[in-house]
């Protein structure tokens, strides 16, 4: 069975060996240094419809059984939706289960790459001073417990790596902040489990909610207010819901919801660089600097994952529970987008948002 799946995975692998695309090598640089716009050298833009020239030979069979290989070790979630962008045109569109190209798919964490790109978008536009910037300066009020005075060393790039000493997604105290007056400010206030910067936790709640207030404060405006305006509106996302805390701000750690294709449209942005037709959605410097590439942050910066699809590649990814990815293979032209089945883990987060009024 083993040498089979590997007979399988080799035969996938020698697709992408047959097929060599023009596009650029990857050129997310090692340090931030700025790597220039990309021009989109194909001029296809999906703002309103995409092109679609199918190829199931090349690319179905071969990624099927991949994300469901992928799916079956991480848990058993079944493909729903697989999608692949390559060179700006749809050569593979599969749905199941009841899914179709119309329907908007809960993307849990793929929300925190969302909010990675707006927190680069504030900096660009200067409403954000930096990574390097103190959270503290954007929640003044906020309560310092003794012995938690190292929070006032938090920095943005602290929660973009989830290093900020905030309490893991393993540590049931990061439900806290979800009824509080301001979300993010309580969230901020958790019982901080370690100094910023001195280990690595994972964190959907105090973290990615801190990070959202942070956002919504430099703008001045409502994060989704903002997301439409900057992001979703300038490509065409018109599927994109997003939950939000009684108190209003939107959830940063998960909550939106988009069809398959808006996915695709998020991930040939920064395919592109951060560019979408003649516009500069994205600051350049931003998209090659996501995730930061260095021994500290092998897996995980910036709210996205530097897992490499193929062994070969540099490619990276958004990644949600349950099976959903935007992979991003800038070496390839191509973007693959895949969503996972509901299985049991699934609803029993949905009865725990329930009980929560996540729904």
């Amino acid at each position: 069975m083993i040498t089979k799946l590997w007979a399988i995975t080799l035969s996938f692998l020698s697709f992408f060996a047959l097929w060599s695309p023009n596009a650029q090598p990857n050129s997310i640089p090692e340090t931030r240094s700025y790597v220039g716009e990309v021009p989109n050298k194909y001029n296809i833009w999906p703002t309103e419809d995409f092109v679609v020239e199918k190829s199931p030979f090349l690319w179905g069979s071969g990624l099927e059984f991949l994300f469901s290989a992928k799916g079956f070790f991480t848990g058993g979630h079944k493909n729903e939706s697989l999608l692949v962008l390559h060179k700006g045109k749809i050569v593979y569109e599969n749905y199941a289960g009841g899914w179709d190209k119309d329907k908007a798919h809960p993307m849990f964490s793929v929300t925190k790459s969302v909010l990675s790109a707006l927190v680069g978008i504030a900096i660009g536009e200067g409403k954000i001073k930096g990574v390097d910037q103190k959270v503290i300066e954007f929640y003044p009020d906020a309560v310092i417990a003794p012995g938690q005075e190292s929070k006032r060393d938090m920095t943005i790039e602290h929660l973009l790596t989830m290093t900020s000493g905030l309490p893991g997604d393993g540590d049931y105290s990061d439900w806290n902040w979800w009824d509080a007056q301001s979300s993010g400010q309580a969230a901020f206030e958790t019982p901080q489990a370690a100094a910023p910067g001195e280990r690595y936790a994972y964190s959907s709640g105090p973290s990615c909610q801190t990070l959202a207030g942070v956002v919504s404060k430099a703008v001045g405006k409502n994060l989704f207010e903002y997301a439409e305006e900057k992001l979703f509106i300038p490509l065409g996302m018109t599927s994109v819901t997003w939950d939000a805390a009684p108190d209003g701000l939107n959830t940063g750690g998960f909550g939106i919801s988009m069809t398959p294709r808006d996915m695709a449209r998020f991930g040939y942005l920064y395919l592109n660089h951060g560019r979408w037709d003649n516009s500069q959605i994205i600051p350049a410097r931003w998209v090659a600097v996501t995730p930061p590439k260095s021994k500290a942050l092998k897996a995980y910066g910036y709210l996205f994952w530097n897992f490499p699809l193929l062994p070969f590649d540099n490619s990276y990814e958004a990644n949600g529970a349950f099976g959903q990815y935007i992979e991003i293979l800038p070496q390839w032209d191509t973007v693959i987008v895949r969503t996972g089945t509901q299985g049991p883990v699934d609803l029993f987060i949905q009865d725990i948002g329930s009980l929560l009024n996540l729904s």
